[in-house]
Parts: C-alpha cells; structure tokens; sequence
C-alpha cells in the first residue's frame, strides 16, 4: 500500500544540476553569480533554511568545477554528492543516480533544478505544505504557473520505487501514465517556471531585477 503523501516525514531533496549547458556556451549555469553568490550557493542557502532529511547534488557535466567550488562552501552548507556518468543521455539518468544515492527510508524526495534564480526558501515550503496536505490518492505534486509546469516537483516514496524498478523511465513519463495520482497545483508564482537557458534570459533577469549578475573570471 502507498504512503500517503501527508504523513511523510523524511523528505530528501535532490539539485539536478548534471546539464552541459550547451546554449549557455556550455558553462556550468549554476556556477552562474548573481549579487555576488553562485545559483547553487543561493538554492543550497533556501534548502538548508527549511531544513531536509538529506539532500543530494546530482552532477554530470561540469562536475569537477561545481566540486570545486561546493568545496569552499561552509559545512552548513555542505551536501551528498553523486555524479551521472551518462550525463549525455535524457534528463531521467540523473534522476535515477539521485534517487539511487538516498536512504532506503526516504518518504519523500522534491527534484529542485540548479539553474533557477527566483526560488527561495518560502517558495520550497509552499511546495513542502501543498505535498503535505494532498489527499491521499495523490502521489505527485508538480506546480502549475499559468498551466506551465515548474519545480521543485515532490513525490512520495512509492513513485520513487516505481522508478527505480524501470530504469530510463522519466518522472514525466510516469506522471502521464497515473494522471489521477498526480496533483497539478496551480499556484501564481512565475519563482516556479523561471529557470536560465540562454545568455539573453541573464541579461533579461538583470533588467528585472537589477541584479549584478556575473561568470566567475575561471570560466
């Protein structure tokens, strides 16, 4: 029988941040400063101030860069780190490395991306209490942000089962097999579907919100 959503109480997150970042010109894109700290220095800052079960970096390009800088962090900050030695492949390899790499009793695992700028510690736990207080035949919870899909994404740890047991099967394809157990929260928080892809979606960011947003000079 599935755990309700509800009752969790070990949640795990884990910070994809494996991607090549091809239209970035191929840069780590979480190494990215934005007002004088990294992405991933600011999301790692928002995870710890809610607080979590364990969390987990998923790595694959740029791996022994963000190594690097992860190892200057302060020990509050400091994470499990794992790397998908297929990083070329879909998106769900890095997934399933991440999902491989928690503890057996995790209830509950949320899938934050590393290149997204905006999210902060108030958006995590509006997605931790949505996830807690879904009705128990949900087992999925994706924020929804003008019927776009955003993260973080969290799901229980039945999901997680399903899909370690069918390597290479995305959480995506998952979700449209089960529609009646995945919850589309829709929320008006664009934190949720902001994310950096491309250098003209920096230099808009810089425009916005008048942030000195900057490549470390070693890259």
């Amino acid at each position: 029988m599935k755990t309700p959503a509800k009752h969790c109480k070990r949640v795990s997150v884990l910070v994809l941040a494996a991607g090549a970042g091809q239209r970035m010109g191929r840069r780590a894109k979480c190494l990215l400063e934005v007002q004088g700290q990294t992405l991933l220095e600011r999301l790692m800052h928002s995870i710890c101030s809610v607080g979590f079960h364990r969390c987990v970096l998923v790595l694959g390009h740029h791996a022994a860069d963000i190594q690097a800088h992860v190892a200057q962090w302060p020990a509050k900050l400091m994470t499990g780190q794992v790397v998908n030695p297929s990083p070329e492949e879909d998106t769900a390899t890095s997934l399933q490395v991440g999902l491989q790499a928690l503890d057996s009793d995790t209830q509950a695992v949320m899938v934050l991306l590393a290149d997204q700028p905006l999210i902060n510690a108030d958006d995590i736990g509006a997605v931790c209490a949505a996830f807690k207080g879904c009705p128990p035949n949900f087992h999925v919870l994706i924020p929804m942000v003008g019927g776009v899909p955003g993260h973080p994404v969290m799901f229980d740890a039945a999901v997680r089962a399903d899909l370690l047991a069918a390597p290479g099967t995305s959480l995506r394809r998952w979700v449209a097999a089960h529609p009646n157990e995945t919850l589309k929260w829709a929320v008006d928080n664009p934190h949720y579907t902001r994310d950096l892809d491309t250098p003209e979606d920096v230099d808009a960011l810089a425009r916005e919100t008048g942030w000195s947003i900057n490549w470390p000079r070693s890259t």
